[in-house]
């Protein structure tokens, strides 16, 4: 299917069935479309299942959707990355939708010399990824993997990284090579002079977002929107 038209509202959907077979959401979503939105037969709504499947459904009489059409999206050939440090549990769920609408891969939460907040886990985080798949349209739900120390992330990392950065702006930094993109970004505060000499180390670069220091989630943000931006523009 060449073109996607986005009739009325995503919703996500763990098994999204053939054409012509009905298919059934979750109760909250179920409880959003019917309850909150007051779909009537004949409404169209997107169906997303997290791994690149996409479907068209309609709503039939007794709150039964049927399956109108599917497609099977494929993967980005490159995957961008977020090694993040942990901001405020407010601001964090704002980024973690953020992050789905910019079609982040996954996200690796960082544990950093100047870090302020645990990190913590919570059932409200898939939640929060899936509300920013339906709000962009993203396909394939990010994964959160298990906090780690700075170097062993350098460690594991295979790809090209960038991290923040507002000294020399006249450096540019290369363009996304092959492979994964990643974003490193620190706490409040930023990283120490150690942990940019140890990235620097492991070929992270240098990125200038400007002469202002941001906040962590503003920089997380941008960062990800020039890096998507790159990545675009190194596949042209």
């Amino acid at each position: 299917m060449e073109m996607w038209i986005r009739i009325m509202h995503s919703f996500f959907c763990n098994t999204l069935g053939k054409a012509g077979e009905p298919v059934e959401l979750a109760k909250r979503e179920s409880d959003h479309l019917f309850k909150t939105l007051r779909a009537a037969p004949g409404d169209t709504v997107e169906l997303l299942d997290g791994r690149g499947g996409r479907a068209l459904a309609t709503v039939q009489p007794g709150r039964v959707l049927l399956t109108v059409s599917r497609e099977q999206v494929p993967e980005p050939e490159t995957g961008l990355l977020l090694y993040t440090a942990v901001p405020r549990k407010a601001k964090f769920d704002t980024l973690l939708k953020q992050a789905a609408e910019l079609g982040v891969r996954e996200i690796r939460l960082l544990l950093c010399e100047r870090s302020v907040a645990a990190p913590e886990g919570s059932d409200r985080w898939e939640t929060l990824l899936q509300e920013g798949c339906k709000q962009s349209g993203n396909p394939f739900l990010p994964k959160i993997a298990p906090p780690v120390k700075l170097a062993a992330a350098l460690a594991e990392f295979s790809g090209t990284g960038y991290f923040g950065a507002v000294e020399n702006p006249g450096a540019e930094a290369p363009r996304p090579a092959a492979g994964n993109v990643a974003w490193f970004v620190g706490p409040e505060g930023g990283f120490t002079a150690a942990e940019e000499e140890a990235m620097a180390r492991a070929n992270i670069h240098a990125l200038n977002l400007g002469p202002y220091v941001l906040r962590l989630e503003t920089a997380a943000v941008c960062g990800l929107a020039v890096l998507r931006r790159m990545i675009t523009e190194a596949r042209r």
